[in-house]
């Protein structure tokens, strides 16, 4: 887990923060990996309990998050949370499922996730998402 900055956004072209709910220790590990590469500071949780805390503190531009997660709590649970709090509102989020079928796929976009990513999760899918959002604002 790394620190951030806190001054920086999105549209003005800094680094983008990204946050990894996935229960899977070593996929999410490997998800940070990837996305540090690809120029993102990280921060990764296992819960979608500890999800919110760490997205007050770390301010992320974008939720990459396992929709089926330990704890009492899904994923689907964390983005109703989140679209309940004016602060976390808008926050872009991306779905992650080793499971996703049609009915759960339009569950999570119902949910406010805006898309779905079966796992593994591709490179070229993260590459994409991170275009997208450093092409907005």
């Amino acid at each position: 887990m790394h620190s951030s900055p806190a001054d920086g956004s999105a549209s003005h072209g800094s680094t983008l923060r990204v946050l990894v709910v996935e229960d899977n220790r070593d996929l999410a590990k490997l998800f940070c990996d990837l996305l540090e590469v690809m120029g993102c500071t990280t921060e990764a949780v296992f819960t979608a309990r500890t999800a919110l805390d760490s997205m007050r503190g770390l301010a992320p531009d974008l939720v990459f998050c396992d929709l089926r997660l330990p704890g009492g709590r899904s994923g689907f649970d964390l983005a109703a949370d989140m679209r309940a709090d004016p602060a976390l509102a808008g926050i872009r989020m991306i779905a992650v499922s080793g499971y996703a079928d049609q009915v759960e796929r339009e569950r999570a976009l119902d949910a406010g996730f805006e898309r779905v990513f079966e796992k593994p999760v591709k490179f070229a899918q993260m590459m994409e998402v991170l275009k997208d959002l450093r092409g907005s604002g």
